[in-house]
Formats: structure tokens, C-alpha cells, sequence
């Protein structure tokens, strides 16, 4: 691990030191998650953290059937098991994270890891369409949908996690749902 103060600390993990089997390939500049998906410490290592659906990641190459990404993100101030995307909202982009980190104040990190190359798109309009769709039609079954922008970033993850089991979703329809609300609603 190594960690660097210039305007933002920078945490980088050093999974990119890795061996990997193959040759690297090189790759669009950045994808997108197209559902939740397990951030790994190597092409075919162990997990380190979940990513959130529509996260972008930095594609760094790939390697048979894993690529090699940064994440761009936030700690909380207090916490590093959480990367979210912005530090004024929480809109997570890593959950379940078991890197080291410093807590204390919010800090800028970048997290080095891997992720199944199929779980990644070049269009995040892909992943919100998807959730659009989805958020119509689980949400729209019992009531009046809410117009995204009724609720902040901050407020839909509560909202969410008291009505996911009403409209019957799984984690991963849930985590789908609430980033959508989370990103679309511009608050």
C-alpha cells in the first residue's frame, strides 16, 4: 500500500503488481459497472469490496476474461469500508472494502483492483435505461412513481431501503434502483 498527499491522498493498493497469466490488452479509457459487481485484489483473486452498479472505473487493460481498473472515489470522514463518489453525497461507489485506508477527514482515494469484464459497459445510459425500466415497473406496481428529483442523493438510500421489500427486489435490484435515484436526481 501506498498512500501520497498532494491536494487529495491517494490510496493505491498495489494490486496492479500482480502476475497475471497473459499478456495486457489495452482498453477504452473508462466503463462503467453494469450491476453490482466484486471488486478483486487480482485477475483472479480474492474479493476486496463490492462496486456499485454505473460506477466508473478507469480501465487499465485486461487480462483473458478480468480487467484491470482504478476507481475514483471518497472516503468518509471516519470510514474506509466505503467509497462513494462524490464527498458531499452518498452515492456509494464501493461497499464491503477490506484495503487499508487512513480514517479521518474525507479524503480523495484511488483503489487498484479487477472486475469480470463482462460486467462492464462503455455507455452508462446502458445501466441507467435498465434502471429506469426497472424502478417503473417494481416501484410503479404498488404506487404513483416519485419524479427522481423529489429526494436527494442523500435521502433515496433511506427511502429505498424501506420499500425494497414491498416491491419484492432482490439486493441487486436494490442497489441498481437506489444509485439511479441517487445519480438522476441531481440534488
Amino acid at each position: 500500500m501506498k498512500a501520497t498527499t498532494a491536494f487529495a491522498t491517494t490510496l493505491m493498493l498495489g494490486f496492479c503488481l500482480t502476475a497475471v497469466a497473459g499478456p495486457v490488452h489495452a482498453a477504452p479509457a473508462q466503463q462503467y459497472t453494469s450491476a453490482v459487481t466484486s471488486l478483486l485484489d487480482a485477475a483472479a483473486g480474492k474479493s476486496i469490496g463490492s462496486v456499485a452498479p454505473g460506477a466508473a472505473l478507469e480501465v487499465e487493460g485486461t487480462s483473458g476474461s478480468a480487467t484491470h481498473v482504478a476507481l475514483h472515489g471518497w472516503f468518509a470522514a471516519g470510514s474506509t469500508a466505503i467509497v462513494y463518489s462524490a464527498p458531499d453525497k452518498h452515492i456509494v461507489a464501493l461497499s464491503g472494502f477490506t484495503g487499508h485506508g487512513t480514517a479521518g477527514a474525507a479524503q480523495a482515494v484511488t483503489i487498484d483492483g479487477w472486475v469480470a469484464t463482462n460486467a462492464l459497459v462503455a455507455d452508462v445510459q446502458t445501466v441507467w435505461k435498465t434502471a429506469s425500466a426497472l424502478y417503473a415497473q417494481k416501484c410503479g406496481q404498488c404506487h404513483a412513481l416519485q419524479p427522481v428529483t423529489s429526494y436527494s442523493a442523500n435521502q433515496w438510500p433511506a427511502i429505498m431501503k424501506t420499500q425494497a421489500d414491498n416491491a419484492g427486489l432482490d439486493p441487486g435490484q436494490t442497489a441498481l434502483i437506489t444509485t439511479y435515484l441517487q445519480v438522476q436526481s441531481g440534488k
